[in-house]
């Protein structure tokens, strides 16, 4: 008989998890997977907006596991922490002299990028009541949301916005003026018009999931699902 082969197998790697109780994560479960889908979407279309979709898993109705971001803060700690500057922030977290910005090239890029792509997903699928408690930023640059309890054009407030771009965000880019801003716009352009072509995909994926008890898909009370789904084409147009 032949020797046995024994085989090494690499650690897996370990992740940070919050445990939830009381909290239906199925809705947030479900914005991942269809940030996730868009990400595979836009590389597909050689677009890379650094997106950051963290893991979520609801083990039941009322729990489920968040994967814990390290390093990610909310933009609000961010600004009351570094002069009300992101500038600030990515001078501290990563320096280079001799850059416009004495930031270093890669996280201004990672952050236009994922800029870009957050306000383009977040307005597709009406992400509401976004605040700069539950946008975050990690050191690399990388820029993402939290916390999805209002989709689907639902929002505590009267008149919410199409999608969150804050003043102290675009001043994180170099101002409106700025090459970086203009760039940014680009990308958010270039996002919208590739998942344009895959709208078919995301709203039969949405109709699927139509009866899977997703409170703003299956119980919104503006709309049925089918009238949910159909906002959410209007979006894409």
């Amino acid at each position: 008989l032949d020797k046995p082969t024994i085989a090494s197998i690499p650690k897996p790697p370990t992740y940070k998890v919050i445990v939830k109780t009381g909290d239906d994560l199925r809705q947030d479960q479900l914005v991942i997977m269809m940030i996730q889908l868009m990400d595979r979407l836009l590389k597909r279309g050689t677009l890379d907006l650094c997106l950051r979709p963290y893991s979520i898993i609801a083990t039941s109705e009322t729990t489920g596991l968040v994967e814990f971001v390290e390093g990610s803060a909310p933009i609000s700690a961010i600004l009351a922490n570094h002069g009300n500057s992101i500038l600030q922030y990515f001078r501290a977290a990563a320096p280079l002299k001799g850059t416009k910005y004495g930031v270093k090239p890669e996280v201004m890029n990672a952050y236009l990028r994922s800029c870009a792509g957050y306000c383009v997903i977040t307005y597709l699928l009406g992400v509401g009541d976004r605040h700069l408690d539950n946008i975050m930023l990690l050191p690399t640059g990388h820029f993402f949301h939290i916390d999805f309890g209002f989709i689907f054009g639902r929002d505590p407030k009267p008149l919410p916005p199409a999608f969150r771009l804050t003043r102290e965000m675009v001043d994180g880019m170099g101002g409106t003026d700025s090459p970086e801003y203009k760039r940014f716009c680009s990308l958010a352009c270039q996002a919208f018009n590739l998942l344009r072509k895959s709208a078919g995909l995301v709203l039969n994926l949405l109709h699927l999931m139509s009866d899977a008890g997703i409170e703003d898909l299956s119980n919104n009370p503006a709309a049925d699902a089918e009238g949910v789904v159909a906002k959410v084409e209007e979006r894409f147009r």
